[in-house]
């Protein structure tokens, strides 16, 4: 049985004092433990104002999540005018006063509901109680952290996450996926695994599908049984837009619950029109979920500009 709460969350965007009230559904499982309002900032860095150009409104996703990703709490802000662009992104939610918990966030384009910039972070309300968290996002809308892949190519294409490389290639080259995409041949989009060249033919079980819809209720890394070696065998069915899959990646060896990326498919494309696949994502290589973190190439401004 579940309790629904509502509450009430201000939005203030910057020194220009946009204040709006609107409602939102707090879903939690009915536990003995006491709330915390936990108050939350999004600071004005320069890929939240870069995700924020080209929308007239948006809204913000949130979702705290406790262990066995059991949502605690959940909800939307907004929607709120971008023409303070420079400020920041605040609201408050009633969280569990319990460890182990994540914050996960997801700035959205509020007509068409599709992600910006996505971010986590990891609560402990217990060991090291907080009543104000400052979370900064990574877009999803740079060419830095999305994928077009080629639909004219002879050969499948092989995408590296710690290079920001998409090569033509077979499935077998080192690499952290690829698709069943070549030039004139379509079949249902699928996933591939990276396939470490000293262990060929056999492709890693590196895919595991998480779910489809919104980035901020996928924030995590799935049990090792749900790892297999393509999105078929993973998800059980073809591929959909909005489908998200976790990968771990090959470029960037797991640590303690890092070393993967969270990807969200944009379009299927259509191999017979030479129109290839489209995707979205952020990666981190230590911890369980998508906390920002900037890639190599970001980093040192060489991400890839065919697309």
């Amino acid at each position: 049985m579940k309790a629904r709460n509502l509450t009430t969350v201000a939005v203030f965007l910057g020194t220009v004092g946009a204040f709006i009230w609107g409602c939102q559904s707090a879903n939690r499982p009915m536990t003995p433990f006491s709330n915390v309002a936990l108050s939350v900032s999004i600071p004005p860095t320069n890929e939240v104002r870069g995700s924020l150009l080209g929308a007239a409104s948006n809204e913000l996703l949130y979702r705290v999540d406790g262990p066995g990703h059991v949502a605690y709490a959940q909800g939307a802000v907004g929607p709120f005018s971008t023409s303070a662009s420079s400020g920041s992104i605040d609201f408050s939610a009633n969280v569990p006063a319990l460890d182990s918990l994540v914050l996960s966030v997801q700035l959205n384009d509020a007509s068409s509901h599709q992600p910006l910039a996505i971010g986590a972070a990891g609560l402990n309300m217990v060991s090291a109680p907080v009543t104000d968290v400052v979370l900064e996002m990574g877009s999803v809308t740079r060419n830095c952290y999305s994928i077009n892949m080629s639909g004219g190519d002879i050969t499948n294409e092989i995408y590296t996450f710690s290079t920001d490389n998409l090569l033509n290639n077979s499935p077998g080259a080192n690499g952290d996926f690829t698709t069943n995409f070549s030039a004139g041949f379509f079949s249902p989009l699928t996933i591939i695994g990276s396939t470490p060249v000293a262990a060929l033919p056999v492709t890693n079980a590196s895919v595991a599908y998480l779910g489809n819809g919104d980035f901020v209720d996928y924030d995590y890394i799935p049990p090792v049984s749900a790892f297999k070696t393509d999105s078929s065998l993973a998800k059980g069915a073809p591929v959909a837009v909005n489908d998200i899959f976790c990968l771990e990646l090959l470029s960037m060896p797991a640590t303690v619950g890092g070393g993967h990326a969270w990807i969200q498919v944009t379009n299927l494309g259509n191999g017979t029109l030479y129109v290839g696949p489209t995707f979205r994502f952020r990666l981190n290589s230590t911890l369980p979920y998508f906390g920002y973190e900037r890639t190599a190439p970001d980093t040192a401004n060489t991400c890839n500009t065919s697309w």
